[in-house]
């Protein structure tokens, strides 16, 4: 399976702090089978902006340690780009920032809120040529409580990525069962771990794809971990199923109706 986004490369970001934490973190991936991995550096406007050529030579550099270690997956490069207008003047097209330098890119909403400019920044993306990934929705309090907004985006070409902890309750409650809500309505296209370290935020996908099987059965979960990930790292289009009325279990209508009285 592939990991569509971590913070593997050391000491770029707030991820691994060293060298020894990312060779750490890997060979946790390895053995709870990750077969290949996006280092997604944080990506933002005055606070992390490494350049495109660092991010590279950092990826190249890993590679080179892991092989010198005995730890075999092969490492992509990427970013995992705040959404800010700012930033559009440096993604000139596919490329800089992308996963595995081709056209899709993992980008990241403010922690609390929407812009208002959000809807701007992927037609803008869409019209460079670049289709953006929205990381783990299933995290934003809105579209928890408003998940026909993401329903919207999907629909207009927008891909999402959630997290595996988010989906075995690592992130709480209100997380878990927004996550759940995605994936059995088909609103879900790849996994990451979002990893920063080997503790509670690691590398270790083996619990969340086996909830995600009972979830949503074994083929859709495989179009999760190998397909469209695939298709992504090869440059290739992906199928994305259009979204329909969002269909919610009991569970989902209990914790959606929680969900919407703690964020008013």
């Amino acid at each position: 399976m592939f990991d569509l986004h971590s913070h593997i490369l050391p000491a770029i970001d707030d991820g691994a702090r060293d060298m020894g934490m990312s060779l750490a973190m890997l060979q946790m991936a390895v053995e709870n089978g990750t077969t290949g991995i996006v280092a997604t550096p944080h990506i933002i406007e005055g606070k992390w902006l490494p350049s495109w050529d660092r991010v590279l030579a950092e990826c190249y550099m890993l590679q080179e340690m892991i092989q010198k270690a005995g730890i075999s997956i092969p490492i992509f490069p990427g970013g995992e780009v705040a959404i800010h207008l700012d930033i559009l003047n440096l993604l000139k097209g596919p490329g800089a920032y992308c996963i595995n330098s081709g056209r899709y890119m993992l980008v990241e909403l403010p922690a609390v809120h929407i812009p208002s400019f959000t809807d701007d920044f992927f037609f803008t993306l869409q019209a460079k040529g670049i289709t953006p990934i929205l990381a783990h929705p299933e995290r934003h309090p809105d579209l928890g409580k408003n998940p026909e907004v993401l329903v919207d985006w999907i629909n207009k070409g927008v891909l999402t990525q959630i997290n595996g902890t988010s989906i075995t309750g690592c992130m709480g409650e209100r997380v878990m069962a927004t996550a759940e809500l995605f994936l059995v309505n088909k609103m879900v296209h790849t996994l990451g771990s979002d990893a920063h370290h080997i503790h509670n935020r690691n590398t270790n996908l083996a619990s969340a794809v086996a909830r995600m099987t009972q979830l949503i059965g074994h083929k859709a979960t495989q179009d999760i971990l190998f397909v469209n990930p695939d298709n992504i790292l090869c440059g290739r289009e992906v199928d994305i199923p259009e979204v329909g009325e969002i269909k919610r279990t009991a569970k989902n209508r209990g914790v959606m109706k929680w969900i919407a009285g703690f964020w008013t």
